[in-house]
């Protein structure tokens, strides 16, 4: 169930009659859920996977149908914006795809789906993103407002797809990115990081882009092919090596810490044991909750763990690292058996579900997030804008108006996104002198609760 808070707005002269008043709490829990007490329900997104070959499962009769009934190709990427839309990097079919918020439709969002033995390269100036042909893509960055990045690999690009749908090229990386995959970026692009190319010795480069310069600087050579990075709430990069059964944690100016895993293939996955110590079998998805714990996949091994804040690591959601297990839709995560399988890619939804890309097959599963905690302390000042105080492990909700409490008539004018205990400010820009009712709510992700 959503967490509303309504406030009645009266303009005068420009102001708000409640503007010298608090506008009251929202209801939250007394206590906030664990993390594991938070992650229940299991539930599939998009795929029907059935196709496990390597290439394009995409036909145009999966077009704003079911995205339950569409075939997936090779998917590696995932991510959600404000509005509880859910894209999905398609590599095979050499598109992105996005799923409606009420999960009933699928669509093409970016990318030809051109399959033939030599595409073409597509203007980098701005072009309608459905234009652009699109190379193996198996990367992903979703902004709040439904914006994106796609990690182009085989045009060696990181493409911009605007909230309009327009498509223009951010950088070219010449060097290339090796295999691909990692991609995130600060909430305001100005800092784009990714997995660059292979060298000597088998170690591979995380690079970061300024928009600032528009340069390239190195972060860290690592061994092993990259699985995926994010970003924690301290700045710090959390990065994936597969081959090498370890994750990396990356600051500026110190140098690369082991952080998860043995760097060994096969040994202790004993759930509660020290990170460290856990052998975590071509460790290849993360994902950063903004207390800093993490969510990492193991590709062969097929688990999903969570690491808690004193390092620990817990068996998340069992797997098993071949094949196209999708068991376990309507069940509790702790269910007995094995519910996915050789998982690739994981992210925090912007309602707290966590998201993951499995298989070859081509499925994006969801863990239901229960806890509807929502933002404590809000305010409304003289210069129409709603001031709120953050706390906990929410970072995004969406800002609606309408002139009155019926559900069929809100209107979205925005996104509020940050990371715990941040202080955060949204402008209401009124266009009319109007009674008004405004909103701000946790949005719905695909179907979920």
């Amino acid at each position: 169930m959503d967490c509303l808070f309504f406030a009645k707005v009266v303009y005068l002269m420009k102001r708000f009659l409640l503007v010298s008043y608090g506008l009251g709490m929202w209801v939250t829990s007394a206590e906030p859920l664990s993390v594991q007490d938070r992650y229940r329900t299991l539930r599939t997104i998009a795929g029907k996977g059935e196709d496990g070959t390597r290439n394009s499962s995409w036909q145009t009769a999966f077009e704003g149908g079911n995205p339950r009934d569409a075939e997936l190709s090779r998917p590696h990427d995932c991510g959600t914006d404000a509005m509880g839309r859910v894209y999905i990097a398609d590599k095979d079919s050499n598109g992105i795809l996005r799923v409606s918020a009420d999960g009933s439709e699928i669509r093409t969002v970016a990318g030809t789906h051109d399959n033939s033995p030599v595409i073409p390269d597509s203007p980098d100036t701005p072009t309608p993103a459905t234009e652009v042909n699109l190379l193996d893509p198996n990367g992903l960055h979703v902004f709040a407002d439904g914006s994106f990045l796609i990690l182009d690999l085989g045009k060696s690009k990181v493409r911009k797809v605007n909230a309009e749908g327009i498509c223009e090229t951010l950088f070219t990386y010449s060097a290339g990115f090796g295999n691909g995959r990692g991609l995130v970026a600060t909430p305001d692009c100005q800092s784009v990081y990714f997995c660059g190319e292979t060298i000597i010795g088998g170690l591979q480069r995380v690079k970061r882009w300024s928009a600032v310069d528009g340069l390239f600087e190195t972060l860290a050579e690592l061994p092993g092919s990259f699985g995926n990075i994010d970003l924690a709430p301290d700045g710090s990069l959390l990065v994936t090596c597969r081959q090498a059964h370890q994750v990396y944690r990356l600051r500026d100016g110190v140098d690369p810490e082991v952080i998860a895993g043995t760097g060994n293939a096969s040994g202790n996955t004993v759930s509660g044991s020290p990170a460290l110590t856990v052998a975590l079998e071509e460790v290849r998805g993360v994902a950063v909750l903004s207390d800093g714990s993490y969510f990492l996949a193991t590709h062969k091994g097929g688990d999903v763990w969570w690491v808690d804040l004193d390092g620990n690591a817990h068996l998340f959601l069992q797997g098993r690292g071949s094949g196209d297990e999708q068991g376990g839709d309507g069940q509790d995560r702790t269910t007995p058996g094995d519910k996915i399988s050789e998982p690739r890619g994981l992210h925090v939804a912007t309602n707290g579900d966590l998201l993951i890309t499995t298989n070859d097959s081509g499925l994006i599963r969801a863990i239901s997030n229960i806890d509807d905690r929502a933002v404590p302390e809000v305010s409304l000042s003289p210069d129409l804008s709603i001031n709120w105080q953050a706390e906990g492990w929410r970072q995004t909700f969406l800002i609606e108006t309408s002139p009155n409490l019926a559900e069929t008539v809100w209107t979205s004018v925005g996104a509020i996104t940050s990371t715990a205990g941040g202080l955060q400010n949204f402008n209401l820009e009124p266009s009319s002198k109007r009674k008004q009712f405004w909103r701000i709510r946790v949005p719905r992700l695909a179907g979920g609760e």
